[in-house]
């Protein structure tokens, strides 16, 4: 019984050789045949880019390993670390707008089961101002070998040039430069502010850069008066109030119930007007060699006071209504010699006005002379 047993089994075994052997397609053939077939490092990183270019982010994702963890560094250093966030991340970019990104392959290594490429993409996108932004960066895919395929398993960007061009032109504009010219162009006059402290480092940092504005023979003959003490500005309000009363009795002698409706609208405006937590009087020495330049050096310090207080996300205002010059150096005890300039409000916004409209730059540029 055990031999016919026996007999049997190497009859089995046989026979399973022999279909193996004989077999048109045998599996393991057609597992080699696939891994042989299987696209090269080079084909995988072309699909990759195609999906890209597609925004197709399922095709996308087919050379994207499969394993959760996942090291992506991006061009503004943000560093991801699973395969779930890279998804994210091309899902909300792929849904904007408005760009492309031109790539050129510079390297390719494929070894056994890891691999990599190196290739600058040229990252474009037009902005809705108009604008178009710019990106080259150097990105360096890793891939492995998973069930016989290449997939990255890393992305490691390395931005080289980020610059900003207006449309149908060719000069460039650096992000910092950018920044310096919307931060300009995005200030406003503020009126009204939350309680938010401003820190004295970021009070002495505005003063700082006022006191690099421009100035005739480099006499600097301003003075920064800083008030944060706010019993003084409540007074300051009740006073101001006062005096502009005064002044509008003067000009205007109106009925009393035209005074009393003044009077409700002047106490909301410098309610307004004094709910920021810091004030500076800017303010110019008159005792200097040229007094006849200290109007244009102190206007322009002001200036400069108001974009670098935009800069660090605060409003100011060129306030001189209501706090006339003779009054507010008595309020203060500020000495002759001085002229008043401003006085500006230094604060977190309670928002910010939208933008005035602006007369159009044709209309106010005049190049070498004026028509005759």
């Amino acid at each position: 019984m055990k031999k016919i047993l026996l007999i049997c089994l190497l009859l089995i075994f046989f026979l399973f050789f022999f279909w193996i052997e004989s077999e048109p397609e045998p599996l393991k053939d057609k597992n080699r045949r696939a891994l042989q077939n299987a696209p090269s490092l080079k084909q995988t990183f072309e699909k990759y880019i195609q999906a890209i270019h597609q925004a197709d982010l399922e095709a996308l994702f087919e050379t994207v390993s499969e394993q959760k963890q996942f090291l992506f560094l991006t061009a503004h250093w943000t560093r991801i670390v699973t395969r779930k966030g890279y998804y994210q991340f091309h899902q909300r970019w792929f849904q904007e707008e408005n760009w492309s990104m031109p790539v050129e392959l510079i390297e390719v290594h494929e070894g056994r089961d890891y691999g990599y490429t190196v290739a600058l993409f040229h990252y474009r996108q037009r902005l809705p101002s108009g604008e178009w932004y710019c990106l080259d960066s150097y990105f360096t895919l890793i891939f492995r070998k998973e069930r016989g395929k290449w997939k990255v398993v890393a992305d490691i960007c390395t931005p080289v040039n980020e610059h900003y061009q207006d449309d149908g032109s060719t000069l460039m504009y650096t992000a910092e430069q950018k920044y310096l010219l919307d931060i300009i162009r995005n200030r406003r006059t503020v009126r009204k502010f939350k309680s938010t402290p401003v820190p004295r480092e970021h009070i002495l940092k505005i003063l700082n850069a006022a006191r690099f504005a421009p100035t005739a023979g480099n006499q600097q003959p301003w003075k920064f008066l800083v008030i944060q003490d706010r019993e003084k500005l409540d007074k300051l309000k009740k006073e101001a109030l006062l005096w502009t009363l005064e002044a509008y009795q003067k000009k205007k002698k109106p009925q009393p119930e035209e005074l009393e409706k003044v009077k409700e609208s002047l106490q909301k405006i410098l309610k307004n007007a004094l709910s920021a937590p810091v004030y500076v009087v800017v303010l110019v020495d008159t005792l200097t060699k040229y007094p006849e330049y200290i109007i244009y050096d102190g206007s322009l310090a002001a200036g400069y006071l108001m974009i670098a207080a935009r800069s660090l996300g605060y409003g100011t205002g060129f306030f001189t209504t209501f706090f006339p010059e003779a009054k507010m150096k008595k309020f203060f005890n500020i000495p002759d010699r001085y002229k008043l300039i401003c006085f500006t409000p230094i604060g977190v916004p309670e928002k910010w006005p939208a933008t005035p409209p602006k007369k159009p730059l044709e209309e106010v540029v005049v190049f070498e002379s004026f028509q005759k």
